[in-house]
């Protein structure tokens, strides 16, 4: 077997410049394969929007287990930083959660005092970013030249636990096509939050909908804002 490979396969707590780089390179690769795997399981026409996500976990999970080495505080201590990594809001994409991680793993690192391991593996997260990020098809990029693109909304009701309809005739008044995001209890199970991306109808106004969306009686508070 190859020396360098002996020196990646090697259980170092410090490892070199060298290894270290050999590590989060082989993790992009390693990342490339399942993403490879993922998108050959994909139907056809279904926008690709986990392959880069799964690369930047791979490299970036790397990263951590380098970080933690055989310290088992610092394994407790990452479990902990993680896990306060949450969303209130629905991510509009996975890549935002991969990046998300990077800053807590990045932060870790430079805490934990291994400046190489940031240097390096954000060098390589930058890379595998930019050479693996999907592009949309010429064509398509074509034919929206020129156009205006269209903002969407963000709309979160507030409505009564025990409602089920009654809101969306409204916002489809308003809106050309919606869809809901999320969905979740609030106030201790007293009520029901609602997240709706909204693309909204020619001259629509977001006051003449909250207003109109108001005027529901199960619907006990309304936000939109412009994505």
């Amino acid at each position: 077997m190859p020396e360098w490979m002996m020196n990646v396969n090697a259980s170092e707590v410090d490892p070199t410049v060298t290894t270290l780089g050999m590590r989060l390179v082989l993790a992009w690769l390693c990342g490339m394969v399942v993403a490879w795997i993922a998108r050959s399981r994909r139907p056809a026409g279904e926008p690709d929007t986990l392959s880069l996500t799964l690369i930047l976990m791979s490299i970036l999970i790397a990263m951590a287990t380098q970080i933690i080495g055989d310290n088992i505080a610092r394994a407790f201590s990452l479990v902990g930083a993680l896990s306060i990594v949450r969303f209130r809001t629905a991510v509009p994409a996975t890549r935002d959660v991969a990046f998300v991680l990077a800053a807590v793993v990045a932060g870790m690192a430079v805490g934990a005092g291994q400046y190489w391991v940031v240097g390096l593996g954000l060098s390589v997260v930058a890379v595998a970013t930019f050479l693996n990020s999907s592009k949309p098809p010429s064509g398509k990029a074509e034919s929206n030249k020129g156009e205006k693109k269209t903002k969407a909304w963000r709309l979160t009701l507030q409505v009564g636990l025990s409602a089920t309809d009654g809101w969306e005739s409204e916002i489809s008044r308003f809106a050309d096509s919606y869809e809901l995001l999320s969905a979740e209890t609030t106030r201790r199970g007293a009520a029901m939050e609602m997240l709706y991306r909204v693309t909204p109808s020619a001259n629509s106004n977001a006051v003449e909908m909250i207003a109109a969306l108001n005027g529901v009686p199960s619907v006990e508070s309304v936000s939109a804002k412009m994505t």
